[in-house]
């Protein structure tokens, strides 16, 4: 990592000093602006000191003013149309049988340059799968993937390792959620796609396993990439049994050109909606606690 600031032209307004979420920039003797070299490891790359020297002076390692560093609009959106974009939103789960072209897709994608992370977010992988024949090839293995999660909720040992292994949480969704939803017969292929529900498109979420705040990472990337193809005029919606069946079954690994060493966290299922919604749902959230 090479970090600099160049001191003929930093007029030591101490911005940056007091923007840095690490504490790496300081004074030195000389009352000049300088990145601490024994704190300088612990640098996110966030490029806040950056974004608010007014005469361009920090380079962070190879993060350019030019290309990384964009000028901010003038224009706002109101806290009402704010809040009317995301009434209009909704989880769109009927596609028209239309093709999403790459580059509405590649717009999705950009968005996500500008969405908040933690560390690591470079790591996170995005595929994209724009074919509709691929998509259906892995139905069959998906299908029963999820007639399998009934089996093994009913099996009083399998319970137990999916507890140990995966968590309560984990446990809880596939035994309160999925499984109920499996046990109807609603993923059987007879009935129609109810998994990726006749999506042309894919966008698929994923890392190696051990790559920190990953998980976190991939969710606030997904969400991005959602309200953006709202507002291209494209339906969306997160589906996490895609990931899960990735994860567990390894033809659809392939299907998908997944990495071994990779774990999928979520997906998002995008194209046409084929239906127009008329009204939005509002859900108030219950449990919300004040201290003040």
């Amino acid at each position: 990592m090479k970090n600099t600031i160049n001191k003929e032209t930093c007029k030591i307004c101490k911005l940056c000093i007091e923007v840095c979420p690490c504490n790496i920039i300081g004074l030195n003797e000389e009352g000049k602006v300088y990145f601490i070299p024994e704190r300088e490891h612990i640098c996110l790359e966030c490029a806040q000191c950056m974004a608010v020297c007014n005469t361009k002076s920090i380079r962070v390692n190879d993060i350019s003013y030019d290309s990384e560093l964009l000028d901010l609009p003038g224009a706002r959106i109101s806290y009402d149309e704010f809040i009317d974009f995301l009434v209009a939103r909704r989880s769109v789960r009927n596609f028209k049988d239309k093709a999403v072209p790459g580059e509405i897709i590649q717009q999705i994608i950009d968005s996500i340059a500008f969405a908040p992370y933690g560390s690591a977010p470079y790591e996170v992988q995005i595929t994209v799968v724009n074919n509709r024949k691929t998509i259906e090839s892995a139905l069959p293995y998906m299908s029963e993937f999820l007639d399998n999660i009934v089996k093994w909720i009913e099996n009083p040992l399998m319970r137990f390792i999916i507890k140990r292994k995966r968590g309560i949480e984990t446990f809880n969704t596939l035994k309160n959620h999925l499984y109920p939803i499996a046990k109807s017969g609603n993923y059987k292929l007879e009935y129609g796609d109810r998994i990726t529900r006749d999506t042309p498109a894919i966008l698929l979420f994923h890392a190696n396993k051990e790559v920190e705040e990953h998980t976190d990472n991939s969710m606030i990337y997904a969400v991005y990439a959602m309200l953006a193809a709202h507002a291209i005029g494209l339906g969306a919606s997160m589906i996490s049994i895609v990931p899960a069946a990735i994860n567990k079954v390894k033809e659809v690994r392939e299907i998908f050109k997944i990495p071994e060493e990779n774990e999928v966290v979520i997906s998002v299922i995008l194209g046409y909606s084929k239906i127009k919604y008329k009204r939005g749902i509002k859900r108030e959230k219950k449990r919300i606690t004040w201290i003040e």
